[in-house]
């Protein structure tokens, strides 16, 4: 069963695996069938790392991520506490049906 880790957007094998998993999902029917630019491509972790309102998880089984939930946090005002708000949630082609989805909900709740 994969385990469910904070992305390190400044680990190479995390940034990578983001961009790979998040374009995977961009190429397919949910994702709009089209691939992420050249741009995004090269400038996504970067940009995620500059902003400390978003957090990345990664599902990772046998040390490759399969898996992952691009939140962002912002604020309820009337609840007056935070919320999260999950922008990208996809898992790789090969994991689904499997319950990674949930499993990284469940630690995104968390």
């Amino acid at each position: 069963m994969p385990s469910i880790v904070a992305a390190d957007f400044d680990n190479p094998v995390h940034a990578a695996a983001i961009v790979a998993l998040l374009d995977e999902y961009a190429s397919g029917p949910t994702g709009g069938n089209r691939p992420l630019s050249p741009f995004a491509r090269n400038e996504l972790a970067s940009q995620l790392r500059a902003r400390p309102n978003i957090h990345v998880l990664l599902a990772v089984a046998d040390e490759r991520a399969v898996g992952l939930a691009i939140c962002i946090e912002g604020f309820s005002t009337f609840a007056c506490k935070p919320l999260l708000n999950i922008h990208d949630l996809a898992v790789t082609r090969d994991f689904r049906g499997l319950g990674i989805g949930r499993m990284l909900l469940e630690e995104a709740e968390a």
